[in-house]
């Protein structure tokens, strides 16, 4: 990144849906999305159903858990690019960086959780983002694993605390309220559920009663 780009102002920490089936609003996988000052989504955060691939040494991610030896772990695709997931309501470009939400984001289809005012600069950013690393890398230490650990048990076809689960404790150690959408998915089993304790997500820097932004729910 350069000079410039660091000090420009205008990034943003938004709430996206991946809808399922894609293109309906029957349920919804919910993820944290940065936007670039373009507008361009850049970089995504999500609580993922993995698989631990023995022969390569590495996780791997899938649609949905089933399987006994699932688990649910949380990537950032800055070091996890193939968990980049298509957004609803953003139409594709030839890259992922090439996805421009601010059509989205008018309609409603994605909401912003911190930079509404357009006002954090790169630097803002990171530090603002913090608190949802920190709930990523908290939440795979919660078992002996790899990568920084296992994570927990992916429930069965997701009835329980599953990747909207993850989506819900990273936001709330953000200190914003559920987003919330113009028109929703009927269905966010585990939106409801948070994966860590008050006490923890109080020391990974949570806000419990921070007002919620102008896109926000409450």
């Amino acid at each position: 990144m350069s000079d410039s780009a660091r000090e420009q102002r205008g990034w943003r920490i938004l709430a996206a849906e991946l809808r399922i089936p894609w293109g309906s609003r029957v349920g919804a996988h919910r993820m944290l999305v940065i936007a670039d000052p373009s507008g361009a989504a850049v970089r995504q955060i999500n609580g993922l159903a993995s698989w631990y691939d023995e022969r390569a040494g590495v996780w791997r991610h899938k649609p949905v858990g089933y399987l006994p030896t699932d688990r649910l772990r949380g990537y950032d695709t800055l070091t996890h690019p193939r968990t980049w997931l298509p957004i609803h309501g953003v139409t594709y470009g030839a890259q992922p960086d090439a996805w421009n939400v601010e059509a989205a984001i008018r309609r409603g289809d994605v909401c912003v959780l911190a930079g509404e005012a357009r006002d954090l600069d790169a630097a803002e950013l990171r530090v603002r983002l913090e608190p949802a690393l920190s709930v990523l890398k908290a939440v795979n230490a919660l078992s002996d694993g790899p990568e920084g650990g296992a994570g927990l048990p992916y429930p069965f076809l997701g009835f329980g605390r599953n990747s909207n689960s993850f989506f819900a404790t990273a936001i709330r150690a953000l200190g914003v309220s559920q987003p919330r959408f113009a028109r929703p998915a009927w269905l966010a089993p585990g939106a409801g559920d948070v994966l860590l304790s008050p006490e923890v997500l109080s020391r990974l820097g949570a806000v419990a009663d921070a007002p919620p932004s102008p896109h926000s729910g409450s």
